[in-house]
Order: C-alpha cells, then structure tokens, then sequence
C-alpha cells in the first residue's frame, strides 16, 4: 500500500516507529529481568570454572532464552508490518523482519515504498537489542566463572 508522502503521513510513521521501538525495549527488558532472575538463582554462590559442561548448559540456555526474546520482538515488528499494510504475507513480513533486525537485509522480499522508514528503524533498534543482549551474557559468564578465574 502506497500511499502519499505528506507532513501527516511522516508524524504517523514517527509515532508507530517510536511506538514499536519502546515496546521492543520494554520486552526485552523484561525478558532480560526474568533471564537475570533465573540466572541469579542458579549461579548464586556458586563457581562454574571448573564444571564445563555445566557452564555449557547454562550459557547454551541462557543464548536461547535470549533468541526466543529476540524472535518475540522481531514478531512484533513483523505484526506491525502486516497490520500497517507494509507487508501483507505473514511469512514475508516475518522473513523480513528477521532480515531487518540483524541487518542482513532481505533477498527477494520489499516493504512499500511509504513504511521504508519502519524498517530503516527496526535496523537501528535490533542490533542495539542484540549488543544489550551480549553484554547481559558476558556479565553473566563473567559471574559463573568466578572473581577469581582465569
């Protein structure tokens, strides 16, 4: 659906492209609260350095977790795009989607030309989620194997 570019049309897209981009925040600082609260509980007063294959599960687990709250947020933006009218193949929106948050960009699949800066947002925000989401991981490693490994 492509419609005319006009002042209206653009405040619009700059309300929905903030809309999704605070509720892409808001689930991933919750799905990190929960992880943290799981993790915490697991991990407390306890050394993993010298249990890889502990350390293993937990951070394989804990990688997961973390993709399953990305994929959660790459559903909104791709619910977004159906329901704007961007995309209007679910499956589409939802390849492009994933192919926008990580910025690899999609092959074969395009957005009207009119949400473009939709998905040029959704490009700005996955990765910060994704960088948010390594530094959790790190920290938590950094906790599992203790102050004082090497």
């Amino acid at each position: 659906m492509d419609v005319e570019i006009g002042t209206g049309v653009y405040l619009a897209l700059l309300v929905v492209c903030v809309a999704l981009a605070m509720l892409t925040v808001v689930s991933h600082a919750i799905a990190l609260a929960i992880i943290r609260r799981r993790l915490s509980w697991r991990i407390r007063g306890k050394n993993y350095s010298d249990h890889l294959f502990r350390e293993a599960v937990i951070i394989s687990s804990t990688v997961l977790s973390l993709s399953a709250a990305h994929m959660f947020e790459i559903c909104i933006w791709a619910t977004a795009y159906v329901a704007l009218g961007a995309i209007p193949n679910p499956h589409d929106a939802l390849y492009y989607s994933i192919s926008t948050y990580t910025t690899v960009g999609a092959d074969g699949v395009s957005i009207a030309k009119s949400f473009r800066a939709i998905a040029g947002f959704e490009s700005l925000i996955g990765p910060m989620m994704v960088a948010w989401s390594t530094a959790f991981l790190v920290e938590f490693v950094v906790r599992m194997r203790g102050p004082n490994a090497t």
